[in-house]
C-alpha cells in the first residue's frame, strides 16, 4: 500500500502589467498581461489541513477552509522579498488547489479549491521560518457580496439561485452545479442585504442542500435528490468493504424537535405537533421564519416533514476516522471521491456480544475533514442518520419502504 500524494498549487499574482496597481502598474518594465499560471509548492509543505461542511443536518454548510503550512527557510513566501519567484504575488485572494493522486500522478483528485485569506509568517528559531497560508472557499466571496435593492419573480428554488448569483450587484463568476427545485418561491422586491444569506434561506425553504463542492462548485441539491439509491460507500470494522479507525455511536437529545414553527415571508404561520414526543423528551421547539415557499400549504407540509424526522431521538454513527495510508489504493480512490451530502453506510460488530452482532445504519455526510503530514494521512466525517431523516420515495430501495412513518412532499 503506498500513501496517497498531496499536491498543493498557488496561484501567485503573475508580474504583470496591471493598471492603476503601485507595483505593476509601472510603465517601461518590459512585463505585459497574461494568464496567471499555479505554481507547485509541494515540496515546501509541512501539514495541511482542510474542513468543510456543517455540524449538523438542520445546519446551513459553512465556509470550508483550509491551512497549508510551508517552509520559507529560502523566504520564498515573504512579499517583502524582491528574490522571491513568486514576488510580487504572495497577497490575499490568491487562488489555491490541493489535490491528491494515487496512481504516481496520472490522475488527481481535487480535496479544496478556494483563495488565501491570510498569509502568517513564523521564525520559531535563527535558522526556521515557516509560512502559514489560510484559505476560504467561494463561500467566502458570497459572504462579501450584497444585494441593493434587487427584486426576482416567482420561479422554483433553484433557478432563483441562479438569478440571485447572475444579478448585478452578486455577479457570481464561479463554476456552479444548481439543480432545479421541487419548491416554487414567491416573488420577492427591493432586496437589500447579504448574498449568502439570502441563497441559505432558499435553501431552507426547499430543504436542499447548497454548499461549495471540494473542487469549487457552488453546488445545489433539490430535496428529492438528496438521498440516493444505494450508499457511495461502505465502512466496516469486520475486514469487509473500508476499514475504519473508529466511529462514535451517538443516543442523544440534541436533535430532537416535537413543535414545528414554520412561517413564510407574507404568510401565517404553520405548526405542528407531536403529544407523544413532548411527553417522553419535553416540549421542544424549530421554529424557522420568512420563507421563501409561495403558499402556506407547501409550508405546513414542510412542517410536517421537519416533525416527522425530528420527533424521536435520533440513533446515529459520528466522527467517523479512517487512515488512509492502510488503505487499498481502491479504497483511498472511494474516500477521496466522496462529498458532502453523499449517502454512506456505516457497519459496527460491538465487542462482548449479544444481539444484533452488528450494527448498519445509512448515513449523510456532513462535514469532511482531513488531516495530512508527511507521516500521516486521515479523514474524518462529521455524519447524520440518513434512516431515520429520510422521507418515502417510491421505488427507492433504501427509503421506499412502507410503515416507516415518513412521508414525502
Amino acid at each position: 500500500m503506498a500513501t496517497p500524494q498531496t499536491r498543493v498549487r498557488i496561484g501567485f499574482t503573475a508580474n504583470e502589467f496591471t493598471l492603476d496597481d503601485l507595483v505593476r502598474g509601472i510603465l517601461d518594465t518590459g512585463q505585459l498581461g497574461g494568464a496567471v499560471s499555479y505554481s507547485d509548492v509541494t515540496d515546501d509543505v509541512q501539514s495541511i489541513s482542510i474542513n468543510r461542511g456543517r455540524s449538523r443536518d438542520l445546519d446551513t454548510f459553512t465556509t470550508g477552509t483550509c491551512t497549508v503550512n510551508l517552509l520559507n527557510n529560502h523566504r520564498k513566501y515573504e512579499n517583502t522579498n524582491t528574490s522571491s519567484p513568486y514576488y510580487p504575488g504572495i497577497e490575499p485572494l490568491i487562488a489555491i488547489i490541493v489535490d491528491v493522486t494515487t496512481d504516481g500522478g496520472s490522475n488527481y483528485e481535487e480535496i479544496f479549491t478556494g483563495f488565501v485569506t491570510d498569509i502568517n509568517l513564523r521564525y520559531p528559531d535563527k535558522n526556521n521560518s515557516f509560512a502559514t497560508f489560510v484559505s476560504n472557499d467561494a463561500f467566502m466571496k458570497l459572504a462579501n457580496t450584497a444585494l441593493t435593492n434587487a427584486s426576482f419573480p416567482s420561479t422554483d428554488s433553484g433557478t432563483l439561485i441562479n438569478n440571485v448569483l447572475s444579478s448585478s450587484t452578486v455577479k457570481f463568476s464561479g463554476t456552479r452545479n444548481i439543480e432545479t427545485g421541487v419548491s416554487n418561491m414567491q416573488a420577492i422586491n427591493d432586496v437589500t442585504g447579504n448574498t449568502l444569506s439570502l441563497l441559505q434561506k432558499i435553501e431552507q425553504s426547499e430543504n436542499g442542500l447548497l454548499f461549495m463542492s471540494k473542487d469549487g462548485k457552488l453546488t445545489f441539491k433539490s430535496r428529492h435528490t438528496t438521498f440516493p439509491s444505494s450508499p457511495s460507500a461502505t465502512f466496516s470494522d469486520d475486514g469487509s468493504d473500508i476499514p475504519y479507525i473508529s466511529v462514535d455511536y451517538i443516543n442523544d437529545d440534541n436533535e430532537i424537535y416535537n413543535i414545528v414553527n414554520l412561517t413564510r415571508l407574507n404568510g401565517t404561520t404553520q405548526s405542528v405537533e407531536d403529544i407523544g414526543s413532548q411527553g417522553k423528551y419535553l416540549v421542544r421547539t424549530l421554529t424557522r421564519t420568512d420563507l421563501l415557499n409561495d403558499n402556506d400549504a407547501e409550508v405546513l407540509d414542510a412542517s410536517n416533514f421537519l416533525l416527522g424526522k425530528f420527533k424521536d431521538a435520533i440513533i446515529r454513527f459520528d466522527n467517523l476516522v479512517v487512515d488512509l495510508t492502510e488503505a487499498t489504493t481502491s479504497n483511498q480512490n472511494t474516500i477521496l471521491q466522496r462529498e458532502v451530502g453523499d449517502l454512506i453506510k456505516v457497519e459496527l460488530s460491538p465487542v462482548g456480544g449479544g444481539s444484533p452482532s452488528q450494527i448498519s445504519t445509512n448515513e449523510v455526510i456532513d462535514s469532511i475533514n482531513y488531516n495530512i503530514t508527511p507521516d500521516i494521512f486521515s479523514c474524518s466525517y462529521k455524519l447524520s442518520n440518513a434512516d431515520v431523516q429520510a422521507f418515502m420515495r417510491l421505488d427507492n430501495v433504501l427509503f421506499g419502504i412502507l410503515d416507516t412513518d415518513k412521508l414525502g412532499y
